[in-house]
């Protein structure tokens, strides 16, 4: 994960979580590592759609998906 800079200032956003999960979180947590926690969380998960975004934009420059009712190429069924 990204080490936070001095100029990567927080801010204060208000969001709703399933109780089951917030318990979770401030159970391995504690209540002063729960923004930690979450920010961590997010960070991660928007890792994971830009590298699906990566790959994704490999495959369509490299080998473009075939569309449905495509015709395949000479001596192919």
């Amino acid at each position: 994960m990204a080490v936070p800079q001095p100029a990567d200032l927080t801010i204060k956003k208000s969001v709703t979580l399933r109780r089951s999960v917030a318990e979770e979180v401030e159970s391995r947590t504690g209540p002063r590592g729960f923004s930690h926690f979450v920010d961590q969380a997010v960070e991660y998960g928007l890792a994971l759609l830009k590298a699906q975004e990566i790959v994704e934009d490999h495959e369509n420059r490299v080998a473009p998906p075939m569309r449905l009712g495509a015709q395949e190429g000479p001596g192919k069924s």
